[in-house]
């Protein structure tokens, strides 16, 4: 069910009114897992078992996890079955007809055979939530975990479809604390879902509008016409998702509830650290915490730090999509980055006149780092690599 259909107007003025007209508070945060239920099912309703079995996995093992008698043998055995469990089922719905292809392309042979099966709805954002709460549970970063609470945290249907990305130290408490709605909260919310309409339904839609030539490039475009796609493809996919993502906190505060901020204004950042602290927060926090950090993060040797954002990048890019072209994408950033951290820390304390920054160089900092982020969605809006080279031509060739 996406937000900006009709489907999804109906279900929230039914589910709206009576969350706060006829459900009592103490029930409150059972209803809202009903209306997950309900609102996950209108996609793929057998996909229900699947995400309530995963649920189950993730919450058997925190109780063991949270538990302080288990030993650490115990401990990380469950933890390790656990992530391993909702890895491959990720893997498996997302990312087994590109291993079957890529193996077949290899061989020139159909060895592997492609599954046919559709992708469950909102896989990639409701596993990485249930990661996220083991991962911070084997630290010992939770102390317990209440079975009511979670379920509100797996089936918040606001958040379902494309997040943002939730984290369940901040969001739990909230569960049990919810309170009425003041008159303020209610404007505050209703606005900022009519904002999140207005950018995806007149923003984001009028610029699909002249995006064509980099999703189908070929002989009826000229130079200008690919200029004005990468432009157009830019502003595109900025107001696609960052509206989809007010819906989704407008909707969340409307219930009583505050999720995470999920961008803050990503085009403004002077260098490309400072567009991932922009973009996609919710997504570049987890990428950071749970992967970045875990391989070493910062504190080892240069050379393992620029290999470790290569691949937390390729990881990124690998979660928008089934495709080698969204890992290159991933890539792309991770050389982004790398080179910032070596400009950084090399090129800049010996130059003063960067040091010492000012309008003109922040101007054309951040004209350069849009300019890279925007190279970028070719390859994150190509179907294939010849089909993105094209467009590439076309920038720069005609």
């Amino acid at each position: 069910m996406i937000f900006n259909t009709w489907t999804f107007a109906l279900f929230g003025a039914i589910v709206l009114p009576l969350y706060w007209l006829a459900v009592p508070t103490r029930w409150k945060p059972h209803y809202l897992v009903v209306a997950g239920t309900i609102f996950y099912a209108c996609s793929v309703p057998a996909y229900l078992a699947l995400i309530f079995a995963l649920a189950l996995v993730t919450y058997g093992a925190l109780r063991v996890l949270v538990a302080p008698d288990r030993t650490p043998q115990t401990r990380t055995l469950v933890f390790t079955l656990a992530v391993v469990a909702i890895v491959a089922v990720l893997g498996f719905f997302k990312y087994s007809k590109l291993l079957a292809a890529t193996v077949d392309a290899i061989a020139r042979h159909n060895i592997l055979p492609a599954p046919q099966v559709v992708v469950p709805l909102a896989i990639s954002f409701f596993t990485f939530e249930f990661v996220h709460v083991l991962v911070d549970a084997y630290q010992r970063k939770l102390k317990s975990v209440d079975p009511l609470e979670f379920a509100v945290f797996a089936m918040f249907f606001p958040t379902l479809v494309a997040g943002p990305i939730k984290r369940y130290e901040s969001f739990a408490p909230q569960v049990r604390a919810i309170g009425p709605l003041s008159r303020d909260d209610l404007a505050l919310n209703a606005y900022r879902i009519g904002l999140g309409l207005f950018k995806k339904i007149v923003l984001a839609d009028s610029f699909s509008v002249f995006t064509q030539a980099i999703l189908t490039p070929g002989a009826p475009y000229g130079r200008a016409d690919y200029w004005i796609a990468a432009l157009a493809y830019a502003g595109k996919i900025y107001f696609d998702f960052t509206g989809y993502s007010d819906i989704a906190i407008g909707i969340a505060g409307l219930l009583g509830l505050k999720i995470p901020e999920n961008f803050d204004r990503p085009y403004w950042a002077p260098n490309i650290a400072a567009f991932w602290r922009r973009w996609h927060m919710s997504l570049s926090s987890w990428i950071r915490d749970y992967i970045f950090i875990p391989l070493g993060g910062s504190r080892r040797p240069p050379a393992v730090v620029v290999a470790n954002l290569f691949v937390a990048m390729a990881v990124a890019g690998l979660w928008h999509g089934a495709a080698w072209t969204f890992v290159v994408w991933g890539l792309w950033h991770g050389l982004g980055l790398a080179v910032h951290r070596v400009w950084s820390m090399t090129v800049v304390p010996a130059v003063p006149l960067l040091r010492a920054g000012g309008p003109a160089l922040t101007a054309i900092s951040i004209v350069a780092t849009f300019a890279f982020v925007d190279a970028g969605w070719i390859l994150f809006a190509a179907t294939s690599f010849p089909g993105a080279a094209a467009v590439y031509r076309g920038l720069f060739f005609g």
